[in-house]
């Protein structure tokens, strides 16, 4: 990527901004806009090894990375990261929380008091403050800014593209469906420091005023490096993280009502759960109603029920395997508002649904994972083989129901893109049952690789379990 100021591109920054949020400056809206505090807590946080922000995807823009700041990988930051990552549980959405409590650079400083709760539990008074300290000094001794105003062209055309995504979010569909405003502002942030991953942390002021925000990765590219963000694929997310303002308090209000079940539906799904990196049932019920409103709201605004019910069956896959009948229940909730003026005021019906979900978790657990299709069989048999013939150029793969046909899912596996074949799909097979997959493999080699339900799904829309397939060639 060139580093490059363009006053040009630099005027097209300012005009998106200012388009954006006149376009819903009556709903209280900002953006979408690329955030200096949001980049340097990313980039600092790969530069820690933290996996969640070490996604390469953003290709052009990861490698301009390290070449910039990989020689700043012992600095007192960064090793104070690495340290406080395992002690405090610092990671995912606690950096970027941490991010919008500081003031602009250079001054990095906390824009609510800090304590033993902000800017989060995680980081507590001491570690947040020692880490404001060394954030300011690694922004100064790594000239960050050069690096950030170095790609303000790569900035400006995130935002552009994000425009029209950002133009279809319906942001008083919040204040109807909850029933209550929030003091304060909505803010979108493009994150490109985060790879694919999306927070919706807020910032509360004494005056209890708010600014609420959806931080946004970025996962889809152009053949130029530029980020794309359709709305299919981007605009649930969106919804997604500003839902979570609305909805994580309400969760920790009526814990005493929630914890009984909330624990008995975790652990029957804390596997997957783990997976997701929530770590206990506050998370995943937060989670949960979240992504179930998410859903409500592409009911009521698609006419295409596609949209929604590719929606569902991601939620469902990846563990949520109520949220049909918690989506259900929050249709109950929209048709009598007389009675229900506000969610919150609902939440004894949602403790109610969660105390009989408890009582029939596993089945409904069991149920879903019969509706699933499954890899029957690879010929040949190579899975956990050690002897793997490296001639080997093709192998068949076999499910025990037939798939849609349409579509192919393969990823890394667990150990990454180093293990990773050298492979091409090469289509469906046996009426869509089995897929054929070309190989071109290395003598005395660790591979793996992952065929996901992202594409492999049957006709009604069931995900493919995810699966590994792992294996050596001989010498």
């Amino acid at each position: 990527m060139k580093k490059l100021l363009l006053p040009l591109l630099a005027l097209v920054l300012l005009h998106v901004d200012v388009r954006a949020q006149s376009n819903k400056s009556n709903t209280g809206i900002n953006g979408p806009a690329v955030d200096e505090r949001v980049e340097l807590t990313s980039i600092a946080a790969r530069l820690a090894e933290y996996d969640e922000y070490n996604n390469d995807v953003n290709k052009l823009y990861v490698q301009d990375i390290h070449q910039y700041f990989d020689k700043y990988k012992d600095h007192p930051l960064i090793k104070y990261m690495r340290e406080i990552r395992d002690a405090n549980g610092i990671g995912f959405d606690a950096v970027a929380t941490m991010a919008i409590h500081l003031s602009p650079p250079p001054s990095l400083t906390p824009i609510v008091k800090f304590s033993a709760d902000v800017p989060d539990k995680r980081w507590g008074l001491a570690t947040a403050m020692k880490f404001d300290t060394l954030l300011r000094q690694f922004y100064k001794d790594s000239h960050f800014d050069a690096f950030f105003k170095a790609h303000a062209q790569l900035y400006a055309t995130a935002i552009m593209h994000f425009d029209s995504l950002y133009r279809q979010l319906d942001v008083n569909w919040y204040y109807k469906y909850y029933g209550i405003k929030p003091r304060g502002s909505f803010n979108i942030i493009i994150a490109l420091g985060n790879g694919g991953a999306n927070y919706g942390p807020k910032v509360i002021f004494p005056d209890g005023s708010e600014k609420l925000y959806a931080i946004m990765g970025a996962w889809k590219f152009n053949r130029d490096g530029s980020p794309s963000f359709n709305d299919r694929d981007y605009l649930p997310t969106l919804i997604h993280e500003f839902n979570h303002s609305f909805v994580n308090y309400l969760t920790d209000e009526n814990k005493d009502k929630l914890t009984a079940s909330g624990d008995i539906i975790y652990q029957a799904d804390a596997k997957k759960m783990s997976r997701l990196a929530y770590g206990d049932w506050k998370t995943m019920m937060s989670e949960a109603l979240v992504r179930a409103s998410v859903i409500r709201y592409l009911q009521t605004h698609y006419q295409d029920t596609t949209v929604a019910e590719k929606e569902m069956q991601s939620q469902l896959a990846v563990g949520f395997v109520w949220i049909k009948k918690l989506v259900g229940l929050l249709g109950v909730y929209e048709a009598n508002r007389q009675t229900y003026q506000t969610l919150e005021g609902f939440m004894p019906r949602i403790a109610e649904f969660y105390t009989s979900t408890a009582g029939n978790i596993n089945t409904l657990i069991s149920d879903y994972a019969k509706d699933l299709p499954h890899v029957a069989s690879i010929e040949p048999a190579i899975q956990g083989d050690t002897t793997v013939d490296p001639g080997l150029k093709q192998i068949k793969v076999y499910f025990d129901k037939p798939l849609a046909g349409k579509g192919v899912s393969i990823g890394y596996g667990r150990s990454g893109e180093s293990h990773y074949p050298s492979l091409k799909f090469l289509g469906y097979a046996d009426g869509n049952k089995a897929i054929l997959i070309q190989l071109d493999l290395k003598p005395n080699t660790d591979y793996e690789f992952v065929l996901l339900g992202l594409a492999f799904k049957t006709p009604d829309g069931h995900p493919l379990e995810n699966y590994y397939i792992s294996f050596k060639t001989r010498k």
